[in-house]
């Protein structure tokens, strides 16, 4: 999991570090830089992965633009050509970390087809493993020549737990390989507008049915139950073969196989093609499914996760993918203007973070994460309420 994430000079971020948990809520006013942070994370992705073409950055969900205008530029400070990004990981021995950090920068920064260069990388992971790797084959050949001396045994055990751990500290340039920042659409989720041809599900939804049916029967079953979020719905099904899409349940030009059953409705005549069904049982099944799915990224980004939703249940959608997201190892990265969203976090729960996105005097996007409710004048309010009422800040200050 990612503990810490530095952003400098990307768009309308000069300078600033997130210490993230593992479901991590961004909310503040349009255009504060909620969705940079997310871009920036993607760019970390496309350098580790020699990735940064404008297909290759489209495809993880960045807003691609040309460089002069994705590098920082502000009023009274001197453009920099370089976007420097920042990873730490740290495993299973809290005394052990792994960073990883590039310094990326364009060929021609006015290019509106750019080629952006890695110019340097540093992975303190690999590194390390390297060195202790030297160290206990420098220890293994005294072995050899029976010259390990009592105290040097120890020194043995200890340098290969390290091993053990550091190979997985490595595991950081992984976590960032199948970045994406998920934005949904409702006509790609139906199967009407194919607009990503990521796998295994596109960034706007696409391929949801897809996804689905690499489930087995438990984990379908542990999905369905969830569903309990939506009261309607009893059963989701494939139809793998279109015959319902024969027999007139699917009468457009949807090439999704998923169908809901209705509780509510005669047996005899209650499916729904996701071309019909409601778009918030769309959107609920996809989030249950990409934080369920190890098919899916380890960490990724929902852009709007609100999107078609009722509020109250935005609310028990967050407890949901708080309990999945530790449940499969996911670390997500989602912003919201939906205030019932909030009302689903546990702050007292140190994997689940809120922060406020905002812009200071000079322009540049800040951060600020809220560790426990502030205080409402001795009332007791949800988040929701202290959001609105201006004791949390991102809201817009302009009128």
């Amino acid at each position: 999991m990612l503990k810490t994430f530095r952003i400098k000079n990307y768009k309308s971020i000069l300078d600033t570090t997130l210490e993230l948990g593992r479901l991590n809520v961004f909310i503040g006013e349009n255009g504060c830089g909620k969705t940079n942070l997310l871009e920036a994370l993607a760019m970390a992705s496309g350098a580790r992965n020699g990735r940064l073409g404008t297909e290759d950055l489209a495809s993880m969900g960045v807003r691609v633009a040309k460089p002069s205008i994705t590098v920082s530029s502000f009023l009274g400070v001197a453009a920099q050509p370089r976007i420097e990004l920042g990873c730490s990981y740290v495993g299973g021995a809290e005394k052990h970390d792994a960073e990883l950090a590039f310094s990326i920068t364009a060929k021609d920064p006015n290019d509106i087809i750019p080629t952006w260069i890695v110019e340097r990388t540093i992975d303190t992971g690999a590194t390390r493993l390297v060195d202790i790797n030297r160290q206990l084959a420098a220890a293994k050949a005294r072995v050899v020549a029976g010259s390990l001396h009592n105290d040097e045994g120890i020194e043995l055990k200890e340098l290969e737990l390290a091993i053990d751990h550091y190979a997985n500290s490595v595991s950081l340039p992984s976590l960032l390989n199948d970045f994406a920042i998920y934005n949904l659409s409702t006509v790609a989720l139906r199967g009407l507008q194919p607009l990503s041809r990521r796998e295994p599900v596109g960034i706007y939804g696409e391929n949801l049915d897809v996804l689905f049916s690499t489930f087995d029967p438990a984990q379908r079953a542990a999905l369905i139950e969830r569903l309990a979020l939506i009261s309607w719905v009893s059963d989701v099904v494939l139809d793998p073969e279109d015959r319902l899409k024969f027999a007139g349940y699917k009468l457009g030009r949807s090439t999704s196989t998923l169908y809901f059953h209705d509780r509510f409705m005669d047996a005899s005549n209650n499916v729904f093609s996701a071309e019909n069904a409601n778009e918030g049982i769309l959107h609920i099944l996809f989030y249950l499914t990409l934080f369920s799915s190890h098919r899916t990224p380890r960490v990724f980004a929902i852009d709007n996760i609100e999107t078609a939703l009722n509020p109250r249940l935005c609310r028990e959608l967050t407890k949901q993918l708080a309990a999945l997201a530790k449940e499969h190892d996911k670390q997500a990265l989602v912003t919201t203007h939906n205030p019932a969203i909030l009302d689903g976090l546990n702050l007292h729960d140190d994997d689940q973070r809120l922060f406020v996105v905002s812009r200071n005097d000079e322009g540049h996007t800040v951060t600020r994460r809220i560790r426990q409710k502030p205080d409402a004048g001795g009332e007791k309010r949800m988040l929701s309420e202290l959001w609105m009422r201006g004791h949390l800040g991102g809201l817009p200050t302009a009128f």
